[in-house]
């Protein structure tokens, strides 16, 4: 059973706390990088439609996760398990999303002109990939929770990746390590909050981190496949 420590907060209070604290973090990441991004005039509201489409999504996807966490938090788990039967459809919409909007904004040269075609073709939909993949299993581990809270969280950290790479853009250091490392500081302190709560560090972080740098592999394999290269360059055409 959870212990009461000298707080007044069970084992299972404090972690539902961190991850609402964390949930909120990733959150404020987020609209500060993405709310940088428009206020140096990268980003405008003139915008095609489906730009928009594209980040009202992903943002909605953020707010789905604070939100769920807030529920547990509260302990309204019927409610919980509610929302996330919309928040896994959500989710297969957000990677049908990803994966034609990137292309479509590859082929309409609204890419990164600092990206090569493969490069940001190989980004963007290996992040989807790994997203899908977290999603996916955390939805198969949602009636073992110490689980499926876990996997949650890293699907949504490795959707910052966008986020997070126009704060190394902006500092001139975006590269796809550099990328994988900001995200996976996240899934540090998730380990480190384990440490301190549990005593131990669960083996569903090593897994969501295992995925985040199988990213930054796969992009480097990638963007050096001929066949990949071809495709990309084909879209961008």
């Amino acid at each position: 059973m959870a212990t009461i420590s000298a707080t007044g907060f069970s084992t299972e209070q404090r972690e539902r706390l961190f991850f609402v604290i964390m949930a909120a973090a990733m959150a404020a990441t987020v609209i500060f990088a993405f709310g940088m991004w428009f206020l140096i005039g990268h980003s405008t509201f003139a915008s095609p439609w489906w730009v928009h489409v594209h980040a009202v999504s992903f943002m909605m996807w953020i707010s789905l996760y604070l939100t769920q966490n807030l529920l547990v938090f509260r302990n309204q788990i019927a409610a919980h398990r509610q929302l996330g039967r919309f928040a896994a459809g959500f989710a297969a919409w957000m990677v049908l999303v990803g994966l034609l909007l990137t292309a479509n904004s590859l082929h309409l040269h609204r890419s990164p002109p600092f990206f090569t075609p493969p490069f940001f073709l190989a980004l963007d939909w290996m992040n989807i990939a790994v997203f899908a993949g977290l999603v996916v299993a955390g939805i198969a581990n949602r009636r073992r929770t110490d689980w499926h809270r876990r996997l949650m969280l890293c699907a949504t950290v490795s959707v910052m990746g966008p986020a997070l790479g126009r704060i190394l853009v902006w500092q001139n250091a975006m590269t796809a390590w550099t990328n994988a490392a900001s995200l996976l500081a996240y899934i540090i302190v998730a380990m480190i909050a384990d440490r301190l709560i549990r005593g131990r560090v669960h083996p569903a972080y090593y897994w969501g981190g295992g995925a985040i740098v199988a990213w930054a592999v796969s992009i480097e394999i990638l963007t050096r496949f001929p066949p990949f290269v071809a495709l990309a360059d084909r879209i961008a055409a």
